[in-house]
């Protein structure tokens, strides 16, 4: 008599156990100060990887996929000064030049990419044994099912998971953001900027109306979204699953746009990436059905970059990502009509439009930091704040309008023979 199989390792705990396992991870990794801390933290969940049998070859192929984004915190931490109290600078000599390197910004870095490893790590963690146990739990605490399901998806790619099997069957987004059917693509890191290419690189490209590199970027992770949402909520209304795939696109999309914002900011540049992060809002408008569709990408991206330890105000810094989406979903549809086909308004339109979004976005940051900070520090950079996230916010019109020109012609079906 053969003995029955042992039950397949499982989380201990129902959907919002795991839900309030990976926040109380994503929360206590964040107030953890030290790196060797945060490692302590990181080893604690690879054991439990390791505990649940999620194999050890699947461990080594997760942190390896990592490791490029890491170093780019790493590094980027080494080359600017985070505070000057604590600051420790030296110098590297490569013989032809030389580089000021900053010790203590290089262990802030290897801190945030410990931490950001952690999270992705009990992520996996929390979904074993019921792969949309992180999206039930959510849902469970009150999360509408769309938002729920894009979270979950997005938090489940960014690490280099998913390229399933793909819904198939005419359940690909053909008709909604383009590109993408049923087979999804494959598996490849999460939210990479497209083609590797730099930030500034990018952004000159933009200004020659050359949006290849975001409307790309968009459709390869449409593909993999897709792919993975048949496998976490298979039983998802056609309707639902292709808003929820058009909304984690745009958020992995966003993703890869904003890795260098979790680097040390730009000092006198403040907000620079609204230039590309704004028009992605107007996409998610477009290409969704619901009509919060920016509303809850905003939530979706302010939510796993919490998560992944973005931020300095914690959880409340889901706010400022929500805001834009709030003002486009409320004054997309009027821009819209306003822009009409002409091209100077449409810029115009958009460019207005843009223009809100940032001050909304500036005014949630404000509102933050003078709950957290004494009110004159808040006013000394007040001014100065306002009017860059006002003029990038201005020229994020220049990119929204040959982006959703470019996504209007990508949807356009072909013709049958």
């Amino acid at each position: 008599m053969t003995a029955p199989p042992s039950p397949a390792p499982s989380f201990p705990g129902g959907p919002r156990l795991r839900v309030a396992f990976l926040a109380a991870v994503a929360v206590g990794v964040f107030f953890v100060p030290v790196w060797w801390g945060v490692l302590i933290a990181l080893a604690a969940m690879a054991a439990a990887w390791l505990r649940l049998g999620l194999g050890r070859e699947a461990l080594v192929r997760q942190v390896r996929k990592l490791v490029p984004i890491s170093l780019l915190f790493i590094v980027g931490y080494a080359l600017f000064s985070d505070d000057p109290a604590r600051d420790r600078w030296w110098t590297l000599d490569l013989r032809w030049f030389a580089i000021d390197l900053n010790a203590w910004g290089a262990e802030l870095g290897v801190t945030m990419a410990l931490r950001i490893l952690t999270v992705v790590v009990a992520s996996h963690v929390a979904r074993v044994g019921d792969p949309r146990a992180i999206a039930a739990g959510l849902r469970g605490l009150g999360t509408p099912r769309l938002a729920a399901v894009a979270i979950d998806a997005t938090l489940l790619l960014v690490g280099g998971r998913g390229g399933g099997r793909g819904r198939g069957g005419g359940r690909g987004r053909g008709g909604g953001g383009g590109g993408g059917g049923g087979g999804g693509g494959g598996g490849g890191g999460g939210g990479g900027e497209p083609g590797g290419e730099s930030f500034w690189t990018g952004l000159k490209r933009l200004a020659r109306g050359d949006v290849g590199g975001l409307t790309g970027s968009f459709h390869r992770h449409l593909g993999r979204v897709e792919a993975a949402l048949y496998d976490l909520d298979p039983d998802l209304p056609d309707h639902t699953a292709k808003d929820a795939a058009a909304i984690a696109a745009v958020a992995l999309t966003m993703l890869g746009v904003k890795a260098l914002k979790i680097l040390p900011g730009i000092p006198f540049l403040p907000g620079y990436k609204g230039v590309v992060l704004i028009p992605l809002y107007f996409v998610a408008a477009q290409v969704t059905r619901s009509r919060a569709g920016a509303t809850l990408t905003g939530l979706t991206m302010g939510t796993v970059a919490f998560l992944l330890g973005d931020g300095r105000y914690g959880v409340f810094e889901i706010a400022k990502h929500v805001a834009p989406g709030v003002v486009v979903d409320l004054l997309g549809g009027l821009t819209r009509r306003l822009a009409g086909r002409h091209r100077v308004r449409r810029a115009i339109a958009y460019a207005t439009l843009g223009l809100v979004a940032a001050l909304g976005r500036f005014a949630t940051i404000t509102l933050l930091a003078l709950a957290v900070q004494p009110p004159a520090v808040v006013y000394a950079v007040l001014l100065p704040g306002l009017v860059v996230h006002g003029i990038f916010g201005v020229l994020s019109g220049l990119v929204t309008a040959p982006l959703l020109i470019a996504l209007e012609t990508s949807r356009t079906p072909p013709e049958q023979s």
